[in-house]
């Protein structure tokens, strides 16, 4: 009889448990990309906006809550259709992070898009899509949308 307690009573705290690790994680905010002017010196976007002038430069800002646990991040941007979804694959940047930092800035003003609606991914390098650019990413470390007018 004593056992059948035992065991009701472990598993009514593993139960417990489990449930609150996930209430946990879900409140956990995610990664964000900004896409700025430019990055200041104190980690600062410049005139974040998730609107942009057709090709005029603008600079990527990565911030993530604890350490990427990966060397590199790719930058991948895909033209969405009017649906929302991608349609089109523009280009991917590999850029060395650092498993143990948090936040990555591009400097520069090298990225410059036409008209359009685009999905701004950061990834795992090791993980993005080497033969086939299907877009629609679920396997982000963070994302954005970013209206070029």
């Amino acid at each position: 009889m004593r056992l059948k307690y035992f065991v009701l009573l472990t598993l009514f705290f593993s139960l417990a448990f489990v449930s609150t690790a996930q209430a946990q994680n879900k409140e956990t905010p995610k990664a964000k990309v900004s896409i700025c002017k430019e990055i200041d010196d104190d980690w600062k976007c410049v005139e974040e906006s998730s609107e942009w002038k057709a090709n005029a430069p603008f600079n990527v800002l990565f911030e993530n809550q604890k350490p990427v646990g990966v060397d590199f991040i790719g930058i991948v941007f895909y033209k969405q259709g009017a649906d929302g979804k991608d349609v089109e694959f523009i280009n991917e940047y590999e850029q060395n992070i650092g498993e143990k930092n948090t936040k990555y800035a591009t400097v520069g003003d090298e990225f410059k898009l036409p008209a359009g609606t685009y999905s701004v991914y950061i990834i795992s390098w090791g993980k993005r899509e080497t033969l086939m650019k299907n877009g629609n990413l679920t396997d982000y470390l963070a994302k954005t949308v970013l209206t070029v007018k």
